[in-house]
This record gives C-alpha cells, structure tokens and sequence, in this order.
C-alpha cells in the first residue's frame, strides 16, 4: 500500500473512532430529567452512527417477571415506539445467558439455539436476523437490555462496536441511578410539602400531662399518632409506657424540669401496638404540668435513609464520569500523538514537496482538532476541579516563560513577534496548574485574533479593592472588540465572527474557561480594547511578597531569549539505552524515530515485560505509557520497577493521554519523575530528555 494509502486509511479510521467517541460524548451529558426524552436521543444516535436498523432499550419490572421495550428507534422511517412486553420466564436461559456475559453478539439470530426462541414472536415478524444484545447492570444486577437488531441477513458485530453499544449501556446505568435519585429527592420534596400543611392546619398531637405521667389532654392526632382505638384507651394508657427505655424517660424530664423548655427534641417512641415512631417533640412547663406538640417524622427519617442511599449511587455516578473524561482524554490524544508527530516528520524529511504539502495540512488539521478537543474537555473538567485545587506561591516569571514558550513556533509562522516583560520579584497565590491553563488561553486567544504586529505579556503589581494584586497583562496589537461585546467573548461557544461565514477558527471556549478558572482561586479578568487597535487581558491575582531566591522553581529567560532545545553529539557507542514501554504501535514508533541517532531504544508492549527488561538490563531511562491495556497499568509497573536495584533515582517519564486536572499530581506522586503529556512533538521530547540528562550529566 502506498504512504499516501496508508496515510489515509489510518485518517479514516482514526475518524470513525473520533465519531463513536464524540457521540459518547454527547449520550453521557443527555439530561436524564425526561427519561422518554433521553433514550429517544440515545437509541436515535446509536443508531445512526453504527447504521443499524432498529436500536431499542428494555427494562425489567420491579419483580424481573417482565421486560418491555421503553424505546425502540426505527432508521428507515425516523420513528419512535414503545411498550411492547416480554414474559422474562418464557425466555429464561437467554437472558440468564445475557446476565452472564459482557454482550450477545449473534450474526445469524433466527438459527442461534438461544436466541431463535424469539422467531415467531418477535425475529419473523419484524424480519430481524442479526442481533447485538448488551446487558444494562446495576450494582451487578441485571435490570436491562441495549439491544441493536439488524434487518440483514448475516451481520457480523464487530469488537468496536460491541465496545460501543457497551459503553453506552454504561450510560443508561448511570441515567437509571440519577433518575431514580431524583424520583427519591421528588419524594421528600412531597412530604416535606405535607408535613407543611399539617403544621399550617394544626393537625399534629398537642398533649398536656401530669410531671407523674397521666395524659390530662390530647387531640385526634394524638389518638391516631399512638395507634389508640378511642380517647378512653389513650386516658388509661401510662406515658411511661411510650418510651422505649426507663433512660429515655429519665432524659426527658430531666432536661425540662431543668430548661422549662424543649425545642424540637428528637426521641424514638412506642405506640400502643408497639409500633417504633420517630418524633420531633416542642413541650414547656406550664405549672406542674406540660404542654408539648409532638410532630411524627418516622416516613421523614425513612426517606432521609433513601436520600443517603440515592447520594451514595449519585457519588459513584459523579466517579463514572470521572472516569469516562479521563478514557476520552486518553482515547482522543493517544491516536493525535500519533497523527501529529508522523505527519511532522514526514513534513520535515521528505523530498517530495506535494508529500510535504499534503503532511503539513494534515498536522495543522491535528493540531485545530486538538485545540478543540482540548477545550472541550477542559470545560468538562471544570466540574470537578475546585475540590483538586492547590494553591501555593507562584513565581510568575518562570511560570509565564513556560507557559508561553509553545507559542513562538506558532507566532512565527504568522510573522508576529511575542515577547515579555517581567517586573522582578513578583509571586502570586495560585494553583499552577489552573494558571497556566488560564494563561494558555489567552495568550492563544490573542494569537488567534492578531494578523500584524504581535503580542506582549508584562507583569506588575497593583492596589486596588484594599489589597495588593498581581497583574498579568496580555497586549495584542489585534482586530479588537466592541466595548458592547466585552461580556458576550466569555459565554461558551461564542466568537465575535459567527455563522457559516465566521472569520477565525475555534471552539469559542478559551475565554469562558479562563473566566471560571480565575475565579475559582479568587482573581479576575479584565478587558481593555478598541476596535482596530488590539486588546489587553488582564489577570488579577491575590500577591504575596518574596525575594527571587525563595523559588523553589528554577529560573528561565524570558520566551524571546529561550533558544529552541539542542541535542548534545555523543559517539554512536556511547548513547544511553531508553526503555519504551508502549502498547500502541504507532506511538511506539514515532518515539523512536524522534529518539533516532539520540539514543538507543528498546520497547516493550507490556507491563510484566518491561519490568523483565528492566531486571535484566540498566535503562537510563523509561518512557512509561499509563494506559496498557488489559494486566498491569504504567502506574503499577512503575511502582514494581522502582523496587529493582538500581531504579530508585531512574528517570521515569509518564507518556499519556490522561491530562485531566490532577492526573499530573497523581502520576508524579505515584513513582515517575517526569510528565509528558500527548500529543507531544519532538521538541517537546528531546526537551524533556535534554533538561534530565544534561542536568544527571552535571
């Protein structure tokens, strides 16, 4: 196959897994609120993605004798139906065959000996042959069935597509356990609502007793409340006898003989029949007798329990999502890696110049479709970050010049000049990570909007609103904006230009990210602009006073004055020998061809093999994948190879698409010595392992 085939085949693929990850994407935020509505949007989607003819969603009743059908969409007519009813028990070894397994995947449907029980009641008459049958769990139990049937005569399902009808089984799960969180929550919301009207309406027992415990007084509620047959019962009935124990008795009076008043005292009583009821008792000493109101809350402390029931079950759909941000962080870089860093180097090395044309299209194509990506995920990631954030003290220069430095390839090539201007001493309260995330989409912003001249970034210090503030400004010489728009450029998704016709690329995302992130560690944005002239975009942040030998962060020039990274020339014997462990092939060789001639690499696909290299052999250094797939993770690896002799101080580099706020904290702590995040270059590569071997070399 020629490069060009290749190169587009690999482009295709790549596209097709982009789609059933974006439309994962879109099925895991549908609003679970309207059910009918979600899986409307669900099995229409599935379906049209995978081009299947009828998707549909089965749930069981609440004794599992049943299933129906909540929703099946139909491609050729675009419609939706329900309702139609399974006996569970006519079927049973097919679906305890289901629970059993990760899928049903059937080609050929009306001849399989489990799956042909549904010919004359459902395969035949709806001309059904093949068949894809995903279980819904709940805490392990099966409670539903995501089905995919095809009107062809032999499909068969691929591993990508079980994968994805699995995933989205998933999502169904956790829509379940947030819709019946809320039917819970509508619940307590109901009673409070009745508890209300009794009170406005006096319904609820008032009583008046002796100190000895004789009931001189009560109302119907009372007699109700305490399950007695008439007042005459309720008059012979001791009160002591509605305590559960002497103590709680004891407790009682004690409290109001000594306060004269009890409010909202909470107690677990016995009515006549023995029944335990929950009570909120209001009572005061009115002479040597007492008066008290008892409000029964025994259905209120049930739903309580319910309530904390449906949080724990909300908790874990809150770590569901976590989870499936990170795998789609992972599942879009990883490819990207590989797109980006193979059209480079063939931009780069090739003789052919339509081959180098066609190569720098598609990695300026990779790099749009990662910024993209990468702000989307950001703004999905906003959700979760304040409870990960870490504020310390910042020194600004070394941040910013860090921070801006990917920029200068990107300025060059539209011909604009980007330079600093740093006030000595000046560190900021800040969590880094967010700073640099706030700082990356301005900066980008900038750059994007400026055709002629460039952009400046200038620290200072400031008073203003009693307190003493950093200030980051980012001056562009760009096309401006109206001071009637000044608000309108931080809502998601929105850009001066819009429509078909829209002037400048872009998710309309950066701003908004960088406005919540701000404001969560407690600084702020302001904008200054005229139309024509260009912009400035300030950052406020909380100061803090330190003299530039307190930095634990070493010191950099300014961006201008950084030189691209160079590679020390070593003899061919005495390269170092780099272990990557990687499961991708792709990845695996673009790291290799950005190591070429720099060092000496081996590779191993898997974790129990790089450890067994790694026992056998002293690497300089690790390239460590996270995500290996089935068995051990990059993680554990790493903790294992730490342990061999002369490991403890290796430099161990995390290579990964996990690039969600905390993964970096997670993986650094967890054993490797550097970060890298994909997609990288080879800039970025050969600048990682020049800053760890040149300073190891020192």
């Amino acid at each position: 196959m020629a490069l060009n085939d290749r190169i587009e085949a690999a482009t295709h693929f790549d596209d097709i897994a982009l789609k059933r990850t974006m439309t994962l994407l879109e099925i895991s935020r549908i609003d679970p609120t309207d059910q009918t509505l979600a899986f409307q949007e669900i099995t229409k989607k599935a379906s049209m993605l995978l081009n299947v003819e009828r998707v549909s969603i089965w749930l069981y009743n609440q004794d599992n004798s049943l299933i129906q059908c909540k929703n099946l969409y139909i491609l050729n007519t675009n419609t939706h139906t329900d309702g139609e009813i399974f006996t569970v028990n006519e079927f049973q070894q097919y679906f305890q065959t289901l629970e059993e397994s990760r899928c049903l995947s059937i080609p050929d449907a009306q001849n399989h000996p489990l799956a042909s029980t549904f010919n004359e009641k459902y395969f035949i008459p709806h001309q059904i042959y093949s068949l894809l049958d995903i279980p819904i769990l709940s805490e392990g139990r099966l409670t539903g069935v995501f089905s995919f049937e095809s009107t062809q005569k032999i499909r068969n399902w691929t591993v990508q597509e079980q994968d994805f009808g699995s995933s989205i089984a998933e999502i169904i799960a956790t829509h379940l356990q947030v819709h019946q969180r809320r039917q819970v929550e509508k619940a307590l919301i109901l009673s409070e609502e009745k508890y209300r009207k009794i009170i406005d309406n006096s319904i609820i027992a008032i009583y008046r007793t002796s100190i000895s415990g004789k009931l001189l007084f009560f109302n119907q509620a009372m007699i109700e409340l305490f399950e007695f047959e008439n007042p005459e019962e309720a008059l012979a009935f001791p009160v002591e006898n509605m305590y559960n124990n002497q103590e709680d008795r004891e407790n009682f009076l004690q409290q109001i003989l000594s306060n004269r008043l009890l409010k909202n005292y909470d107690l677990q009583l016995r009515s006549k029949k023995g029944n335990i009821k929950s009570v909120i008792i209001n009572a005061y000493m009115e002479e040597d007798t007492i008066l008290g109101m008892v409000m029964d809350i025994t259905k209120r402390k049930k739903y309580e329990e319910e309530i904390k029931a449906a949080q724990i079950k909300a908790e874990e759909s809150d770590r569901f999502k976590t989870s499936l941000m990170a795998n789609m962080s992972h599942e879009f870089r990883t490819p990207m890696n590989a797109i980006l860093g193979f059209s480079d180097l063939i931009a780069k090395e090739s003789q052919d110049p339509d081959l180098v044309f066609f190569a720098r299209k598609i990695h300026l194509s990779g790099r749009r479709l990662m910024a993209t990506l990468k702000a989307i995920l950001d703004l999905a990631d906003l959700q979760s970050t304040q409870s990960k954030i870490k504020i310390s003290d910042i020194d600004l220069q070394t941040l910013i010049a860090e921070t801006i430095h990917p920029f200068s390839q990107i300025a060059s090539e539209k011909n604009l000049y980007i330079i600093t201007e740093f006030k000595d001493s000046l560190f900021a309260r800040a969590d880094e990570n967010l700073l640099q995330v706030i700082l990356y989409n301005i900066v980008d912003n900038s750059i994007k909007f400026t055709s002629k001249g460039g952009v400046t970034i200038e620290t200072d210090i400031q008073e203003a609103d009693n307190q003493s503030w950093v200030v980051i400004r980012v001056k562009d010489t760009g096309i401006g904006i109206p001071r009637e728009q000044f608000d309108f450029i931080f809502h998601e998704f929105r850009q001066l230009s819009e429509g078909y016709n829209r002037s400048y690329e872009g998710t309309g995302l950066g701003l908004t990210i960088a406005l919540r992130m701000v404001e969560m560690i407690k600084g702020k944005i302001t904008v200054e602009s005229e139309v024509g002239l260009g912009s400035i975009f300030t950052i406020w942040l909380p100061a803090i006073n330190k003299t530039n030998n307190q930095s634990k962060r070493p010191k950099q020039k300014p961006s201008e004055d950084v030189p691209s990274y160079t590679f020390q020339i070593h003899q061919h014997q005495d390269l170092r020998w780099i272990l990557i462990v990687e499961d991708n092939d792709d990845n695996a060789e673009i790291i290799k061809l950005y190591l070429k001639g720099k060092f000496f690499t081996e590779r191993a696909t898997d974790a129990n093999t790089a450890i067994q290299m790694a026992s056998e052999k002293q690497f300089s250094g690790i390239l460590m994948d996270i995500n290996l797939g089935p068995g051990m993770d990059g993680m554990k690896a790493t903790s294992k190879i730490r342990q061999l002799p002369n490991y403890k101080h290796t430099p161990i580099i995390a290579i990964t698409g996990y690039t969600m706020t905390g993964d970096r904290e997670k993986l650094l702590d967890g054993g490797c010595s550097h970060y890298l995040g994909k997609p990288f270059s080879q800039q970025d590569l050969l600048g990682l392992m020049t800053e760890i071997f040149d300073k190891n070399s020192k």
